[in-house]
């Protein structure tokens, strides 16, 4: 090999190297937390961050639900699977929907389709089987989701 080919090559593996940086920098481990009769839910244990919006106990986490069969999306686009970033209150036991991004393929493979960011969204309790349970109890530990109402005769 030419010696004036050496720097060239070697330039041309570190700009290969710089282009990459960034694929590894956003890759995500999705950690299954539970799964519905639709659905499997995942959550990314790394995005687990305090919230800086006044709430004492709350705390902020990704997931991603993934599903077996299409569902539409508020535009009407097809999807099958939804990564969302949700605000979770330990305390009071619920989560504020803040922003979904929906994806063709599973596990939020493809081109998103849609993302929407709430600014104002209100807050669900999280119940012991719903799709937010297993998720709840990763972010704020075993146990922090609420056992379902109990049923009173009229």
């Amino acid at each position: 090999m030419p010696r004036a080919a050496v720097p060239v090559l070697g330039m041309l593996c570190t700009l290969c190297l710089l282009c990459a940086l960034p694929t590894l920098a956003h890759a995500v481990t999705w950690t299954k937390a539970g799964n519905t009769k639709d659905s499997r839910v995942y959550i990314d244990k790394a995005s687990i961050s305090k919230s800086k919006t006044g709430i004492e106990n709350g705390r902020r986490a990704w997931t991603l639900e993934s599903f077996g069969k299409p569902q539409t999306a508020p535009d009407g686009k097809q999807y099958l699977s939804v990564k969302a970033l949700h605000l979770y209150d330990c305390t009071e036991r619920s989560v504020t929907l803040q922003s979904q991004t929906f994806y063709p393929e599973a596990m939020a493979k493809g081109e998103a389709v849609g993302t929407y960011k709430f600014e104002a969204f209100d807050a669900e309790q999280v119940t012991e089987g719903s799709r937010y349970a297993a998720a709840m109890n990763t972010v704020c530990g075993k146990g922090t989701a609420k056992a379902p109402a109990a049923k009173t005769a009229p």
